[in-house]
């Protein structure tokens, strides 16, 4: 049992680095994964995607791809996730070759030579002014330091009670982009005001409910990342909104990307104490781009 807890660490260390983009640290725990006896037909799936997208040429990350859907059950969610990504390859290629083939704007001698002049007499007026006005002497005094008061408040520690997941299985696909969700922080004591850095607690029978997630864009510009509307989903079928203005101490939200970024960050809701989280669901922004997505978080 303790053989196959280490191991199944392992997988996870290997995708959690996966997505913080170290694939040479991905392969290096795959590779110790197997050689700790690591191979149970059950992992091979993940085993053969992790193999595949630690692989920092692209070319053989694509070969190593077809290798898996070639060797594993259609239905198998890595080969479905395998065909999504060699499809997401080619239609970024498409879109690479079409911007490549849009005509550039030549710019003249004439015009290089106009844009050198006006370059030069800006650093020509910059010279003589600098010589005609030069910076005056500030005289430096020396300030001694004022002596450090003895009941300076210290830094508070708030305890990480969160725990990483096999992101792999965590997924939700969509027009705009790729939503993993990595880690769960259940009753989590790390939520602060993001204006003022204020720990905060819950109200009397709710606690904070965490989650870690990636977002990778596909869509352009993610300017509003997740690129769609989150809602947990409890076990009575009630959904609860994410907190607003409020994040995981220490920590950045979301931030803006473009096409093929990645960015990571942490969703804080407010729920009931006595009631059991059921999955998140994602939706489109306006209810229509796409249907639903739910991810479960039963047993998280």
């Amino acid at each position: 049992m303790t053989s196959n807890t280490n191991q199944n660490r392992k997988l996870v260390k290997a995708n959690l680095a996966l997505f913080k983009g170290g694939r040479g640290e991905t392969a290096r725990l795959l590779g110790d994964y197997r050689a700790a006896g690591g191979g149970e037909p059950e992992r091979a799936p993940m085993v053969l995607w992790l193999d595949a997208q630690a692989q920092p040429d692209r070319a053989e990350r694509i070969k190593r791809l077809h290798n898996l859907i070639a060797n594993v059950p259609p239905d198998d969610p890595y080969a479905q996730m395998a065909r999504q990504v060699l499809q997401d390859e080619d239609d970024y290629q498409h879109k690479m070759i079409a911007a490549n083939a849009r005509p550039r704007i030549s710019v003249s001698g004439g015009v290089l030579r106009a844009l050198a002049l006006v370059v030069l007499g800006g650093l020509i007026v910059l010279v003589a002014t600098s010589i005609l006005n030069p910076p005056k002497t500030e005289t430096v005094t020396d300030v001694q330091p004022t002596a450090l008061s003895e009941t300076q408040p210290t830094a508070i520690t708030l305890p990480d009670n969160s725990h990483p997941l096999v992101a792999d299985a965590y997924t939700a696909r969509y027009p705009q982009g790729i939503l993993q969700v990595t880690a769960v922080e259940d009753e989590s004591v790390r939520v602060v005001d993001s204006s003022t850095n204020a720990v905060l607690t819950p109200i009397p029978g709710a606690r904070f409910y965490a989650l870690n997630v990636a977002f990778e864009c596909r869509g352009g510009i993610c300017d509003a990342p997740p690129q769609a509307n989150l809602k947990l989903k409890l076990d009575d079928g009630s959904l609860i909104q994410p907190r607003t203005g409020v994040q995981i101490a220490g920590t950045s939200p979301l931030a803006p990307i473009a096409l093929g970024r990645t960015t990571s960050g942490w969703i804080v809701f407010e729920v009931p104490s006595i009631t059991p989280v059921s999955a998140l669901v994602v939706s489109a922004p306006d209810d229509s781009a796409f249907e639903a997505i739910s991810i479960s978080l039963v047993g998280t």
